[in-house]
């Protein structure tokens, strides 16, 4: 499992760095995509909830294919922002653009 959706709540709020630049918004909406990402991703390989959890993986994906391309620049932008943070699990969170059920 890549995450434990329990350790993405907390880590899911904006802050103010030492330099006083706020942490960009963006960042903790993509951390919490993951977390659900994560989340659905379990439910689809183990069992009775596998098809209503790939549909949403598919509404997911869909939402994000419907962005406009300043705002899909940012998302990615934002996601390597966290993958850059998340050194132990950023090849996991580059390839969720392109995972089953979500493809953007």
């Amino acid at each position: 499992m890549p995450w434990k959706h329990a350790e993405w709540q907390h880590r899911v709020v904006s802050s103010v760095s030492g330099k006083g630049e706020v942490v960009l918004r963006e960042d903790g909406v993509v951390r919490a995509l993951l977390a659900a990402v994560a989340i659905l991703e379990d439910l689809v390989k183990v069992g009775p909830d596998s098809h209503m959890a790939l549909s949403a993986l598919k509404e997911i994906g869909f939402e994000l294919s419907e962005m406009e391309s300043e705002k899909t620049r940012r998302f990615f932008e934002a996601l390597e922002r966290v993958a850059a943070a998340e050194r132990d699990r950023a090849a996991w969170i580059r390839d969720v653009p392109s995972a089953p059920g979500i493809d953007v």
